[in-house]
C-alpha cells in the first residue's frame, strides 16, 4: 500500500460503537490519510474481506470467515452482563420456539441466539430472514433477535418476552461476552492499530462532551446512553474477554451454528 493512499476504515453504525470510532471521526492525525465509514456489522465484515476497507469493527463471529486479518487485541464491544442492546424477543419460551427471524446485520448476535436455543433450551428454530425483524414477528414467526438501536428503542416496551442474550450467556457460562473487535487485514500501514486506540481515548477524554451529542442522533435519553456506554458496555477487552470469545467460538462451532475455520489471530 503506498503512502498516499487512502486507507478506508469501517465502523459499525450503532451507538454503542461510538466510543471506538470518536477520535476517527473527529479527524484525529494519522501517519496517513483515512477515512471512516459506516454500515452494518456485516457490511462491515463484507468490505474489510474484499479489500474495500482496511480495517473493521467486526462481528466476533464473522472472524473465522475472514483469512488474512488480524483482530485487534484489547478493543472491542463487549458486556459483563446484559447487553441492553442484544434481544430475543418471543412470543413463547424459548424452549417452544420453531421460527426465529433475524436480521443478518449481525452474525454474532444471531449466532448466539441459535447456540442459546440449541445447547441451554434445547431447540433449534428454523431461521427466517427479514430487514425488520420485529415488524415481521407477528405471523412469521415465534421470536425475532433484535439488535442495536431497534433493540435500544423497543427494549421493555414489547409487551412480549425480552431475553437479553449477553445476560443469558453469562448466566450460562459465567463469563462476559464480546460482540465486535477491530480487525485489520494484513499488510495495513504501520501505525493503523494505534490510530484505532487513539481514537477511544479521544473518546474517554470528552465523556461529558459526546453523550449528549450520541444521545441525540440515536434517539435516546441522555441518562440511557450514558448507562449503556458507561455502565453497561466496555470497550477495553481483557483476558477474560478473549477466553470468552475463544469460548464462544468453539462452542457456537461445535453445535454447528458457526462453521469450522481458522479464527483470525492477535495483532502485536
Amino acid at each position: 500500500m503506498s503512502c498516499g493512499t487512502v486507507v478506508t476504515i469501517a465502523g459499525i453504525s450503532f451507538l454503542n460503537s461510538r466510543p471506538l470510532l470518536a477520535g476517527l471521526d473527529a479527524g484525529i492525525a494519522a501517519p496517513f490519510p483515512y477515512r471512516l465509514d459506516t454500515a452494518a456489522p456485516s457490511m462491515c465484515a463484507r468490505r474489510l474481506a474484499s479489500g474495500e476497507a482496511v480495517a473493521a469493527l467486526v462481528p466476533v463471529a464473522a472472524l473465522p470467515a475472514l483469512p488474512g486479518v488480524e483482530a485487534v487485541r484489547g478493543l472491542g464491544i463487549a458486556c459483563r452482563r446484559e447487553a441492553t442492546s442484544v434481544l430475543l424477543v418471543s412470543k413463547v419460551p424459548p424452549s417452544e420456539i420453531r421460527r426465529l427471524v433475524a436480521d443478518a446485520a449481525s452474525r454474532t448476535s444471531v449466532a448466539l441466539a441459535r447456540l442459546l436455543l440449541a445447547e441451554r433450551w434445547g431447540c433449534r428454530p428454523r431461521l427466517v430472514a427479514a430487514s425488520t425483524p420485529l415488524a415481521a414477528l407477528g405471523t412469521r414467526a415465534d421470536a425475532a433477535v433484535v439488535i442495536g438501536d431497534p433493540a435500544l428503542l423497543v427494549r421493555g416496551s414489547t409487551g412480549l418476552l425480552e431475553i437479553d442474550l449477553g445476560a443469558a450467556w453469562q448466566e450460562w457460562t459465567g463469563r462476559p461476552f464480546v460482540f465486535a473487535v477491530w480487525a485489520i487485514r494484513r499488510g495495513a500501514p504501520t501505525g493503523l492499530g494505534d490510530l484505532l486506540e487513539r481514537s477511544l481515548e479521544w473518546a474517554e477524554s470528552r465523556w461529558d462532551d459526546l453523550l449528549p451529542k450520541w444521545a441525540a442522533a440515536h434517539r435516546v435519553a441522555p441518562a440511557v446512553a450514558q448507562r449503556y456506554l458507561l455502565e453497561t458496555l466496555h470497550f477495553r477487552l481483557g483476558e477474560a474477554d478473549e477466553a470468552a470469545s475463544a469460548e464462544f467460538l468453539a462452542r457456537a462451532t461445535a453445535a454447528g451454528v458457526l462453521p469450522a475455520a481458522e479464527t483470525a489471530t492477535g495483532r502485536r
